[in-house]
């Protein structure tokens, strides 16, 4: 199971020696999924930024992304409302995908910025029943003031997360404000806190525990560069981890054993392309 963002590219570059990692693997037979908090691309769309980088891929069926997490969950509920989204094509594909009607905040706000006076007297959608929240590059105050006014107007509407990841490893050694930080100001304005579906809570876990409930967990290894979504969500699925230094932990933090049980790694290395030494 390999997490994507900084484990196998990091921005926009990869990350040197990963493509031979996973052809050496799935040459040899073993199952490879690539298991991504991103909620920006569905799979398909993954299908074609993973093959992009020279990393070997067979179909979306070896993707699991947050965006996906969010449609299947909200399936499992019986979720028969709409949905209003903050975020980008990748939720709204999936949503699309799983029967699950939508609106994009973009869609009712025209792609501006509202004066708070104007903002409460926007026609409410009764029909809405959930804010799909994740990574969202042109996150404004009014998107966020306007899941909270759904969230106050339409009883039982609720929030969900596709990922509470602060930030996401860039070029150069950076990192940017990732779908975290948008969870943290929409769960402010619903005055609510969101029901998070992506790394480390389980729903990616268990879709490929029911694809393959026969596998064996002492065979499965997870690779990730979060001690606090990628190593937990490994942990609690029963399955070896590793993490990489390649994204955002650091080795002082392992040296400095600044970890919860949860967050422990059973294995480092500096970088996945050194898997096979």
């Amino acid at each position: 199971l390999f997490d994507c963002d900084g484990v196998l590219w990091r921005g926009g570059q990869k990350v040197e020696g990963a493509p031979d990692v996973v052809k050496k693997l799935m040459d040899s037979g073993k199952k490879v999924f690539f298991v991504t908090n991103n909620s920006t691309k569905s799979r398909k769309q993954y299908v074609t930024k993973i093959s992009k980088f020279g990393i070997p891929i067979k179909d979306s069926s070896q993707v699991l992304s947050s965006a996906y997490a969010a449609a299947s969950y909200l399936q499992s509920i019986g979720f028969k409302k709409k949905a209003l989204v903050i975020g980008h094509e990748g939720i709204e594909l999936e949503l699309k995908e799983h029967g699950i009607s939508y609106v994009n905040v973009n869609e009712i706000l025209g792609g501006k910025q509202w004066e708070p006076k104007d903002l409460i007297k926007i026609p409410v959608d009764p029909e809405v029943g959930v804010v799909v929240a994740g990574m969202d590059l042109t996150f404004t105050y009014s998107k966020s003031a306007l899941a909270g006014i759904y969230c106050q107007k339409n009883k039982g509407c609720f929030l969900l997360s596709t990922n509470q990841d602060h930030t996401f490893p860039a070029e150069d050694g950076l990192f940017l404000p990732g779908a975290g930080a948008t969870i943290a100001h929409v769960s402010a304005s619903c005055q609510m806190e969101a029901k998070n579906v992506g790394k480390p809570e389980s729903v990616m876990f268990s879709a490929i525990r029911s694809r393959y409930p026969d596998l064996d967990l002492s065979g499965v290894l997870m690779v990730g560069d979060r001690l606090n979504t990628d190593m937990v969500f490994g942990n609690r699925g029963g399955v070896s981890t590793m993490v990489v230094l390649t994204g955002v932990t650091p080795l002082q933090a392992l040296e400095e054993h600044s970890y919860s049980k949860e967050e422990k790694p059973t294995y480092y290395l500096e970088s996945v392309a050194k898997l096979f030494g």
